[in-house]
């Protein structure tokens, strides 16, 4: 069974809070994340929808790495949170938003870098 080092644990963490930091901003203040010119209606429907998503899967990527550094669990959390990650960057490709694809990027090849390393 290969444990996964400190540091990685600790900068898969990292990111995960991030990432559901991100996620508690787009609910409070939508318009930081929204590109301009989104004023829809529902403009806090959609950024709950993400919420709902980032906070639990980010928090979960933050504890499981320490609790369960090298089971198979940690290995699909990280499997699971780099294909959200992944979707974000096709969104932000989309959508022409270079923040949105670099940073997800970044953290989405983390992940999945962590996985091939516990494989």
């Amino acid at each position: 069974m290969i444990l996964m080092p400190w540091w990685l644990s600790l900068l898969n963490s990292s990111l995960g809070i991030i990432s559901a930091g991100f996620g508690v901003v787009a609910v409070i203040r939508p318009q930081t994340l929204a590109p301009s010119g989104c004023g829809e209606p529902g403009r806090r429907f959609y950024p709950a929808m993400y919420a709902a998503r980032s906070v639990p899967l980010g928090l979960l990527v933050a504890v499981v790495v320490w609790l369960a550094p090298a089971q198979q669990s940690t290995v699909l959390v990280l499997a699971a949170a780099a294909a959200a990650q992944l979707g974000d960057v096709a969104i932000g490709v989309v959508h022409r938003i270079p923040g949105m694809v670099v940073f997800p990027l970044a953290v989405a090849v983390l992940h999945l870098a962590c996985v091939i390393y516990l494989l």
